[in-house]
């Protein structure tokens, strides 16, 4: 598998930094949106996984996050996330003839924070019609530990007279995985961020919301997942605005619960994380034609 670095422009200027992980043949196209504090070089081990299904693995580090270019933890709409994928889409569709939308499908694997720009832009008609379908992990429909009634006040306060604000992102990064290692890994890792602006944690409020009441115009085909151990993301949101959805069985849409998994089911211990990319795999594979 080739592995390769490149930097894309956005019409604004912002400069994002993508990775891609290139199988001998390509038989299909999975676009990584990853979660918040942390960038899409850490999907390498799940690109690998999906080697043995010619998946082409692309994605970017989204702005303000990672190495990506704008100011760390900052976005003044979710939308922007969204319209920033598909343009690295469209980048990365231009270099490889052979596995352009029509010529081999193309899948959404969207975590935490991009589980939910994943799913605000199929509500916002963002995502293109070719996408074949997304995998939804663990995302960010609503936090497990509700911040005070007091900092979501005073956030909103600031993220109207100092929308740039940065603020600390607050995680504890035990509630990631169960592996030792993982949780070490990330916390050594100098290419995530530690903060997330006043503007940020308004938008992602707005997006959530919108994704709950929006919920039942999703027609994409979704494979949703989540943990029930998860301290990070409440699961019980993702039941809850998956039962939204108008028509899952006739759009191909399934959520699966993992007993006690933490918040990276991907990321869990060796044993508990093979199931997880196994039903990732399976589920793509199933719709390459």
């Amino acid at each position: 598998m080739k592995h390769e670095r490149r930097e894309i422009e956005t019409a604004d200027g912002t400069k994002l930094q993508t990775e891609s992980w290139t199988p001998d043949e390509i038989r299909c196209v999975v676009v990584i949106a990853h979660g918040g504090a942390e960038h899409v070089g850490r999907y390498a081990p799940l690109a690998k996984e999906l080697e043995s299904i010619g998946a082409w693995v692309i994605g970017p580090d989204h702005r303000g996050q990672g190495e990506s270019g704008g100011k760390p933890g900052h976005v003044e709409s979710f939308d922007v996330y969204g319209h920033d994928l598909v343009q690295v889409m469209d980048a990365y569709a231009q270099t490889r003839p052979e596995a352009k939308p029509g010529k081999v499908p193309w899948f959404v694997f969207g975590h935490s924070m991009g589980g939910l720009i994943t799913l605000n832009a199929a509500v916002a008609g963002i995502l293109p019609e070719w996408i074949r379908g997304a995998v939804i992990s663990a995302p960010l429909l609503r936090l497990a530990m509700e911040p005070p009634a007091l900092k979501v006040m005073l956030g909103k306060f600031a993220a109207l007279v100092m929308p740039g604000l940065s603020l600390p992102a607050g995680l504890d990064t035990n509630h990631i995985s169960r592996d030792p290692e993982q949780v070490k890994i990330y916390d050594e890792d100098p290419r995530r961020i530690t903060v997330v602006s006043a503007r940020w944690f308004q938008r992602m409020n707005d997006s959530r919301l919108r994704v709950m009441e929006e919920a039942s115009s999703i027609t994409l085909p979704l494979y949703w997942y989540v943990g029930t151990g998860d301290q990070i993301c409440d699961h019980k949101a993702s039941i809850e605005a998956f039962g939204k959805l108008s028509a899952p069985e006739d759009n191909d849409q399934t959520l699966q619960s993992f007993e006690g998994y933490y918040h990276e089911l991907h990321n869990e211990p060796a044993d508990l994380r093979e199931p997880v990319i196994a039903s990732i795999r399976d589920w793509i594979s199933a719709r390459i034609d």
